[in-house]
């Protein structure tokens, strides 16, 4: 699958999302992901999710007016970057990945660690603990000081994974 260039973002939109990017990680986090003389596209990949290619490497999903990092940016990040002292972080056991990697939602049972900061609602990141490798990106259904508390439910609704159709296709195009 080809991702279909539907057009450039204005400077004015490229602004918004380096500050929307610096809100939600901080703004050092935010200017690794997306630099003001960047050239930004907006992609489609199906009716309800875009991808936004900054200078022509796919690197945000955008899905319900939200615009969030894909795993494979975020991948990238994790060379350099240890993203389990991230913001919006929620780090999983080993014994957790392999469900994920097939597209299962986050147990609270899972979970080791997860931003304290994190609300029911916000949009978050999926990391494995050993490593700090990102496995998904999806919406908190509980805070995160009830992720690390709570021994069962539903943590996080994941929205986009590793091995999935959008990593198969961005993947491709890195």
């Amino acid at each position: 699958m080809e991702l279909k260039i539907k057009h450039p973002l204005s400077k004015k939109e490229i602004r918004e999302i380096i500050r929307e990017m610096g809100e939600i990680f901080g703004e050092d986090v935010g200017r690794k992901l997306l630099g003001k003389k960047d050239r930004v596209e907006l992609a489609e990949f199906d009716k309800t999710t875009d991808i936004l290619l900054v200078n022509g490497r796919p690197t945000f999903i955008k899905r319900g007016g939200l615009i969030f990092p894909l795993v494979i940016a975020l991948y990238e990040l994790s060379n350099t970057e240890d993203l389990r002292n991230w913001k919006r972080r929620v780090v999983v056991d080993a014994g957790a990945v392999p469900f994920i990697l097939k597209g299962a939602d986050v147990m609270a049972a899972g979970i080791t660690d997860a931003d304290e900061g994190i609300r029911e609602g916000d949009f978050v990141f999926v990391v494995e603990e050993d490593y700090g490798r990102p496995l998904a990106i999806g919406v908190a259904l509980m805070d995160g000081r009830a992720m690390k508390e709570k021994p069962k439910g539903k943590a996080v609704k994941v929205i986009h994974h590793a091995k999935d159709r959008i990593w198969e296709v961005t993947v491709g195009q890195r």
